[in-house]
């Protein structure tokens, strides 16, 4: 009895490891990314690149992370320091169980960039103009930043959503302009074209911890904020002055007091006047 007992034990024992090693291999299979590497060392970056990526994508990516740091650094005083490592997804998604054609072009954490050249929206971009591609790359490297100062949200800890978009879309922009890719005066135009007179758009104060879902009306209307605040406070190294206060744990309505001169309630009064005479003109 004993010894059939102990054999019962062993073969399950046996069947359990199976499992573990088939479970193990297959997890395995399922997360594992593989694709070249290729280093760059401004910004500190590990372009993780799968078969399929076009050469001119790579330069793409390359160029939209090039043109940020270079903005971050003679308009902030600093980029992105700690290496990043950079996803460019063709096979499958840059994480399992994410697809290579899903719903997100591109996304970024503190040391993590990851681009889906499968998407719709990557597709037309590069198809239509590179420039808006590199400026994909820009926006997502913003929040690099913003995670490695400290003052990256998660999507239900969100309390500036609309600062937290805003910024980097407008530094997204700004790293364009200062390459000569676009101009300056042409911002508004493209926040029109975006959509900011959609009338489905609430006050920006509606926008505190959701809306990104909204699109591009959203994004148009989160630019035209920030860029209002930048140019009210003289400089776009307030945005990096808040990131920091807030970082140390000031909360945010302090934060942004202090880093851009006025309160939030001031601000959106103000904003929502100067929103109207935007949507007004054409």
């Amino acid at each position: 009895m004993r010894s059939s007992r102990r054999r019962r034990v062993v073969v399950w024992t046996a069947v359990a490891a199976a499992l573990l090693v088939l479970c193990g291999g297959v997890a395995w299979s399922l997360t594992r990314f593989e694709a070249r590497r290729e280093a760059l060392t401004a910004p500190p970056a590990d372009l993780m690149i799968q078969p399929g990526v076009s050469a001119a994508e790579v330069e793409a990516v390359k160029d939209g992370l090039r043109a940020a740091d270079r903005y971050f650094r003679s308009a902030l005083g600093r980029g992105v320091d700690e290496r990043v490592e950079v996803r460019l997804a063709r096979e499958r998604g840059c994480r399992w169980p994410m697809s290579a054609t899903g719903p997100a072009t591109a996304w970024a954490e503190s040391h993590f960039l990851c681009v889906n050249t499968m998407s719709p929206t990557w597709r037309e971009v590069m198809a239509g103009d590179p420039a808006a591609a590199r400026s994909i790359v820009a926006h997502e490297h913003v929040h690099n930043l913003q995670g490695q100062v400290g003052c990256r949200r998660s999507s239900d800890e969100h309390e500036w959503l609309w600062l937290f978009e805003g910024m980097a879309v407008h530094l997204a922009y700004q790293a364009m302009v200062a390459e000569g890719r676009w101009k300056d005066e042409e911002a508004l135009s493209q926040i029109r074209r975006w959509g900011v007179d959609d009338p489905q758009l609430g006050a920006l104060s509606a926008y505190e911890r959701t809306g990104a879902g909204a699109g591009d009306p959203a994004y148009a209307l989160f630019h035209l904020a920030t860029r209002s605040l930048v140019q009210q406070a003289q400089g776009p190294s307030s945005l990096l002055a808040f990131c920091r206060e807030v970082a140390r744990g000031r909360p945010w309505r302090e934060a942004f007091a202090g880093a851009f001169g006025l309160s939030v309630d001031s601000f959106y009064a103000r904003f929502e006047q100067e929103r109207q005479r935007v949507v007004g003109r054409r």
